[in-house]
């Protein structure tokens, strides 16, 4: 398997966190996001990253979401839900929870000089359905590991390097997070994306 994303976190982090978790060798592949890259963008199916090519570099799976099912469905089956209401139910949080990484990664692109305040104003409230979720278990969903938990990992891991102090306002998240990075294939994660920015934004 050959992962092909920026030498940054950003979406590039779950699909690592999946391959680290289930000790699948892989090969990673980074294309820097410099004048040169409008140039690449022809080389892949949809124009973007990450994409993961299998069988050999004979196949290109594309899409950060499409990426992410198919690891866990080929790793581990059960972080997208056992049964069809358990698959809906890891769903909505997973998809929820990519809806609030878009809030918190995408400022930094467009916004970068009001991010500080956007996040001081938004956070607790984003992050709201998360900590009442967390209260009744240490998942998200179905009371197991999900793919959403990934997910909301990568968006605490955000904050903790950025504002560290709002996330300690949300401490059932930040618990989560101590969790999830306490996972031995989530702890070689984290050591071997030590250095990278999160964004291609050259703001953070």
């Amino acid at each position: 398997m050959e992962l092909v994303y920026f030498p940054s976190r950003c979406r590039g982090d779950l699909p690592r966190a999946l391959l680290f978790e289930a000790g699948l060798q892989f090969k990673e592949t980074r294309i820097p996001r410099d004048p040169s890259w409008p140039a690449r963008k022809s080389e892949f199916v949809f124009g973007q990253l990450p994409v993961m090519r299998l069988d050999g570099g004979h196949r290109e799976l594309a899409h950060s979401h499409a990426i992410a099912r198919y690891l866990a469905k080929l790793t581990n089956p059960s972080l997208l839900g056992d049964t069809i209401d358990e698959a809906a139910n890891v769903d909505m949080w997973y998809y929820q929870t990519d809806d609030v990484f878009m809030f918190v990664i995408i400022p930094f692109y467009e916004t970068p000089a009001s991010v500080e305040q956007l996040f001081n104003d938004k956070w607790t409230s984003w992050m709201a359905p998360f900590e009442k979720a967390l209260s009744c278990s240490e998942y998200l969903a179905n009371g197991k590991l999900s793919l959403a938990d990934y997910h909301l990992f990568d968006i605490a891991e955000v904050m903790l390097h950025f504002k560290p102090q709002l996330l300690e306002q949300t401490p059932r998240v930040r618990a989560h997070r101590d969790r999830m990075a306490a996972r031995p294939g989530v702890a070689k994660l984290l050591e071997y994306v030590k250095g990278l920015p999160f964004t291609n934004s050259g703001n953070f």
